[in-house]
């Protein structure tokens, strides 16, 4: 691994010469770099992530003559909103990662600090993290759509500075899920004095629980149901654990309103799972889906609150939207059976669990069908 602190153009060139493959990730990008690339490049294919902010092109931070030219040279072009980092892919042999723009100011002026690696296990997780963005865009761009940018920014140049920014173009993470109109819940299963450890496997709790075919809620003095569920709701299931204390997202299901005399858990129910005694109250729930895995290797409820804050979930939502800015989301887990998603929590959750099922697959349903699981429900 080498430290790179200037001579960028001399390490990238060098990288390139014998490269097939270049992937490039940048948030800017202009023409004078882009030609030094296709001068020196031989290879057979360049896919590039950038940003399609029409202000950037605008302010010239960023050139739509370097994106048309990449365009020219048969490049694949994507691109994603938010876009911060720098990374060059060589092949499967090096890769660059660093701060530095593939632009002249990152190339040639600016102070900036990076890393060649050649370790495969750095390169196999920078492939790994260039897939993930370039999955956030269903759609390679085209030359319709840069002449249609280009048309926008030059009627921009000719009317007052007082009008609004110009569009930002790129898709994001949480807008490349589209996500229902109905109810999106986390129901948490499991006590704080009987987390489950990380290492555990996802099967241990399907085998004598009720996740597969219902949520279970203690009975309240005032007999209080959980009215808040309709048809068609969207639930995902999480277990507390431990070491770090948080909640692993392990399924998937969709709900069934709740039905006041047929949802409380019979005799039968509870000689199968004894603890439902404590827990009668249930939602039923169909096509489930779990991760083949271990709790370590689920979604995780902190990283979602970590990355979006008081957008993780309905409520502090609600409260940031009226004005609210004094918002802890971890607080509105206390003392609660489940919590219903924002709109950004339930396209985060989906993207993840998705992602997680693709790399750990899912509990077959044979065996999810062996399991006790309850009455059947009339349709």
């Amino acid at each position: 691994m080498d430290i790179i602190k200037n001579n960028w153009l001399k390490y990238f060139l060098t990288e390139l010469s014998d490269t097939q493959e270049i992937y490039i990730v940048s948030p800017f990008i202009t023409d004078n770099i882009v030609k030094l690339l296709l001068n020196a490049f031989k290879g057979r294919t360049i896919r590039v992530i950038t940003r399609y902010n029409l202000n950037d092109f605008n302010s010239g931070v960023s050139s739509l003559t370097a994106i048309e030219r990449l365009l020219n040279n048969k490049a694949l072009i994507k691109g994603v909103k938010g876009l911060h980092s720098k990374l060059y892919l060589f092949d499967q042999k090096s890769v660059i990662i660093t701060s530095a723009n593939f632009t002249n100011g990152g190339f040639f002026n600016n102070k900036e600090f990076g890393i060649l690696s050649k370790e495969q296990k750095i390169i196999n997780q920078s492939y790994s993290y260039f897939n993930d963005l370039w999955d956030i865009n269903s759609k390679l761009l085209n030359q319709v759509k840069v002449n249609e940018w280009r048309n926008t920014i030059n009627k921009h140049k000719s009317i007052p500075k007082t009008t609004p920014n110009l569009k930002d173009h790129g898709a994001s993470y949480q807008e490349s899920v589209i996500v229902s109109d109905q109810k999106y819940f986390i129901k948490f299963f499991g006590k704080g004095d009987e987390r489950s450890n990380l290492d555990d496997h996802v099967m241990t709790e399907l085998d004598g629980g009720c996740s597969h075919f219902a949520l279970s809620f203690s009975r309240t003095a005032n007999d209080a149901r959980p009215k808040r569920y309709n048809d068609g709701d969207i639930v995902f299931m999480a277990r507390m654990t431990q070491e770090p204390n948080d909640y692993a997202i392990y399924g998937r299901a969709i709900a069934h309103k709740h039905h006041y005399i047929r949802d409380v858990a019979s005799e039968e129910d509870i000689k199968h799972i004894h603890w439902l005694k404590d827990w009668p109250i249930l939602v039923r729930v169909k096509e489930p889906i779990f991760l083949n895995s271990t709790y370590k290797n689920c979604p995780k409820l902190g990283d979602l609150m970590n990355e979006l804050n008081y957008d993780s979930f309905a409520s502090t939502k609600r409260k940031y939207d009226t004005g609210i800015r004094d918002i802890e989301p971890k607080k509105t887990l206390m003392r609660k059976g489940d919590v219903i998603l924002s709109k950004s929590g339930a396209q985060w959750l989906e993207l993840a669990f998705e992602k997680a099922l693709k790399k750990e697959g899912k509990v077959d349903k044979k065996i999810i069908n062996s399991f006790y699981r309850g009455s059947k429900i009339k349709q």
